[in-house]
């Protein structure tokens, strides 16, 4: 009996976990944005899915009701599939047939309305349309919206009533037109949102805004350059103890060439004043984000360039290595120094001058370059902020910096059971002293779990150039930063 049984499970259609997302905001199910709305795309992520729309079918039940979903595209790990407008609200159980087998039931929750807006990576987050300008009447795409509500879209801060929804001539997709304000912050990754619920922000995607006789957006050297360090100390405070664990960090990335943008969620600054957010899961190929570096250029995706097998970093008398990561060509990373008791190692990102140097590979010529280490800062009310509720903006404070650094905030947490995980990223100007985050960006963050584990419920304040992310994509961060309580 057990041998037929097993034969079926593995010959059988399986869902991965977080496995069912809107085809454009692509959040997890689990996070508050994660449910389905009735006539919305939707993709289904798994194994065994067959490869013809003629053969796997997909159907939806709600108590005694089964509802057969659309399905338009089959690949064996990636189904695209449009939810029919009948569909019934509240919790259901999602099933997956190829050839007589059937994947377990995966819950889902419908909703009237949870609209994704399409960036054009596919990805849920990034640049959605071209360049545009303060005036300009635009147009983006969509699914998910009830096609009876006036939308709400939040364009670099500034609330806009944009009207209803249009359907487009593909199934299940929307279009949403309206008029960049005159009074919109203006650069390279201007963060766009709808507000999906009340309180609760949908995906964030970017649009280049410049005003009108000014240069093209540049988006910076992280766009073009093969070269990206990032050279971090961070003081970090466990949610249950009175001391700092202080930590100097180092990864550096060589990558090709590709054409095109190498982009990665954090590195697309939104201008000072506005947040931006992205929603993951680690069923992805990401690097857990146990510290800034790591969570700045966790999807970098890109084929390394052989550098070396190791950088070196000179100050004074004092030298350390940087090894290539996991011995993987052109990534490498190295913690420079720490004060925790179980790894202490003298500190190295002290205020003041170093050398990075590297004597170079096939594809890097040897190089040698200064950089400055950051300067520490305060970060006001951090005893404050022992908790975080999600459903009320969230006010920090600081004092100490110069008008040559800009202040990032950055939120996020994984929840250890799904795997699902949220992280917001605001800027501000130094001289501005505090920042709000709206809490319909707070809202896609999962609750934090007492649960035996690495916590991942963190919040930093981060001191950066002014300039972005340096001219030559070197730079020095000071993070302060704490556990937290999201609830």
């Amino acid at each position: 009996m057990l041998l037929p049984l097993c034969l079926a499970l593995l010959i059988a259609p399986a869902i991965s976990q977080n496995g069912v997302v809107n085809t454009a905001s692509r959040i997890p199910p689990t996070l508050a944005g994660g449910a389905l709305a009735p006539g919305s795309l939707f993709t289904i992520y798994g194994v065994r899915f067959g490869s013809s729309e003629s053969t796997t079918t997909v159907t939806l039940q709600h108590g005694p009701t089964i509802v057969a979903v659309k399905v338009i595209a089959v690949q064996p790990k990636r189904i695209d599939a449009w939810l029919p407008a009948a569909a019934p609200l509240g919790p259901a159980l999602l099933t997956i047939n190829l050839d007589g087998q059937s994947s377990d039931s995966f819950k889902v929750n419908v909703d009237k309305s949870n609209p994704g807006l399409f960036s054009r990576n596919g990805e849920g987050w990034g640049p959605a349309l071209p360049p545009a300008h303060p005036g300009q009447r635009v147009s983006l795409l969509g699914t998910g919206f009830d096609p009876h509500d006036k939308v709400t879209l939040v364009v670099g801060g500034r609330h806009i009533l944009a009207g209803s929804p249009r359907a487009t001539s593909q199934v299940g997709q929307q279009e949403i037109r309206f008029t960049i304000p005159a009074n919109v912050p203006v650069g390279c990754y201007v963060p766009v949102y709808t507000l999906a619920a009340p309180g609760r922000a949908g995906n964030v995607v970017t649009i280049a805004i410049q005003r009108p006789g000014e240069p093209p957006c540049d988006p910076g050297p992280l766009d073009r350059s093969p070269r990206l360090a990032v050279f971090a100390r961070t003081c970090m405070r466990a949610r249950r103890e009175n001391r700092d664990i202080v930590s100097d960090e180092a990864l550096v990335t060589f990558t090709a060439q590709t054409g095109r943008a190498l982009l990665s969620p954090l590195l697309l600054l939104p201008p000072p004043g506005t947040c931006t957010a992205y929603t993951s899961s680690f069923q992805a190929e990401t690097i857990l984000p146990n510290s800034i570096s790591a969570a700045i250029v966790a999807e970098v995706n890109a084929r390394g360039l052989r550098a070396g097998n190791s950088l070196t970093l000179t100050k004074g008398a004092d030298e350390r290595t940087i090894p290539q990561d996991g011995g993987t060509s052109g990534y490498y990373r190295t913690q420079l120094g720490s004060s925790d008791q179980r790894r202490r190692r003298p500190l190295f990102l002290d205020p003041g001058d170093f050398t990075f140097s590297g004597l170079g590979g096939p594809d890097v010529a040897p190089f040698s370059i200064n950089v400055h280490a950051a300067e520490p800062f305060e970060w006001t009310d951090r005893e404050a902020i022992s908790q975080v509720d999600r459903g009320r903006p969230l006010t920090v404070h600081w004092k100490g910096l110069g008008s040559d650094r800009t202040v990032l905030i950055l939120a996020t947490n994984v929840d250890q059971i799904t795997t699902a995980m949220g992280t917001t990223l605001c800027a501000a100007t130094a001289a501005a002293g505090q920042f709000t985050i709206p809490a319909a960006l707070l809202a896609n963050l999962p609750a934090s779990k007492d649960i035996p584990g690495v916590p991942y419920d963190q919040l930093f304040v981060i001191s950066i150039p002014a300039r972005g992310l340096g001219e030559d994509a070197i730079v020095s961060f000071y993070a302060i930063g704490r556990i937290v309580e999201y609830r």
